[in-house]
């Protein structure tokens, strides 16, 4: 009995122990955090969808087919498609980025703060705020990294079984009811449109999620931080308020969400700023989003937090 009283108490007075380097410490703390957060039933939801993106991309590339035979643009032998292909249909889609991939990583990953009561206990025992600042973003990092991995893995185990992998674009990606031939020759091939897209939604991902957990951290709050978020993904599918050119113009071009969450905004067949500029963009608000966070965690009084 009283060794099976040992173990229960083993995460709140063991795992931390004084003699453990700090680095130690805050590893096994991520760790715990890890384990709590992604158990969870909702972090198998992007497993489904996934596959149904996949299920349906593939279909698409189905209609592409038909759609040049039909109109005698391509033979039977020269269409069909690739993995990738249909990875560019399906997450270059301004609908599915915003309305069905960020915003369940939205959900998945807005509840990372405030702190619950046993969590501030283990503050207590880390002894250092940094420690606990640092170890949270890195959960966001690793949970960014684990959805894109449920996500698109269970995205290609749909596809690949019929559309293999080829740094070729097809018939059905060249033909005018396709990704399109002015895509392609402007954004080099499959591959390289892939990874931008992948590239550019993980960084995407991984600001909204640091976002949320500095914006729960600033007013102790659990739901401030997902209706920014949400205000964010609704604001970046509008565009430019003012109309104009898709991506809009002049210096409003950088600022639009749509010109870094997405490769080529809307329906635009290219960038309408340098990749760069994004990249930027995302590594200012990534770097604004932690001193930010790390200076609320410094002054804040987590006893005081919400539970």
């Amino acid at each position: 009995m009283q060794q099976k009283t040992l173990q229960k108490e083993q995460p709140s007075s063991l795992l931390f122990d004084d003699t453990d380097p700090s680095i130690k410490q805050m590893k096994t703390f991520l760790q715990s955090q890890c384990a709590f957060y992604w158990r969870r039933l909702r972090w198998l939801l992007p497993i489904p969808v996934g596959l149904l993106l996949g299920y349906w991309a593939g279909k698409v590339l189905e209609v592409l087919n038909w759609q040049a035979q039909l109109y005698g643009e391509t033979t039977a032998e020269s269409i069909g498609g690739n993995a990738l292909e249909a990875f560019i249909w399906a997450f270059g889609k301004p609908e599915i980025i915003y309305f069905v991939a960020t915003a369940l990583l939205i959900y998945l990953v807005s509840d990372f703060l405030p702190a619950g009561a046993y969590e501030q206990s283990i503050l207590l025992r880390l002894g250092s705020r940094m420690q606990w600042w640092t170890a949270k973003v890195c959960l966001v990092v690793l949970s960014v990294l684990l959805y894109a991995a449920l996500l698109f893995g269970s995205f290609f185990l749909a596809v690949l079984p019929k559309y293999p992998f080829s740094a070729e674009w097809s018939g059905a990606g060249l033909n005018n009811f396709g990704i399109g031939l002015g895509y392609s020759l402007k954004n080099g091939t499959p591959l390289q449109g892939a990874l931008w897209i992948a590239i550019f939604l993980l960084l995407g991902w991984f600001a909204l999620g640091l976002l949320m957990l500095t914006i729960n951290q600033l007013t102790r709050r659990g739901w401030p931080g997902f209706i920014c978020a949400a205000l964010i993904v609704v604001s970046a599918n509008l565009g430019s308020l003012g109309g104009g050119a898709v991506g809009g113009q002049g210096w409003e071009r950088y600022f639009l969400i749509q010109n870094h969450l997405e490769y080529t905004p809307l329906w635009a067949p290219t960038r309408v700023i340098p990749e760069a500029v994004s990249l930027l963009f995302w590594l200012v608000w990534i770097v604004l989003c932690l001193v930010i966070g790390w200076r609320s965690a410094k002054r804040a009084d987590f006893l005081a937090m919400e539970d």
